[in-house]
């Protein structure tokens, strides 16, 4: 919690986000602590993973 906000490490990049917001290191909507598949996000989390790592953009 920071100033009565919730954070998350974003399970793609590790940036410290908000929960339910968008990475602003790598773009990837977060959908709480689980973040599930599908969503607002058109990669699953492995793919998005896969990609940060390989330098490509997430959207």
């Amino acid at each position: 919690m920071i100033n009565g906000w919730e954070y998350i490490h974003c399970p793609v990049c590790g940036a410290l986000v908000e929960t339910y917001d968008i990475c602003s290191k790598c773009n990837w909507q977060n959908t709480g602590e689980t973040n599930i598949d599908g969503g607002p996000n058109k990669l699953t989390l492995k793919e998005a993973q896969a990609a940060y790592a390989k330098g490509q953009k997430i959207y």
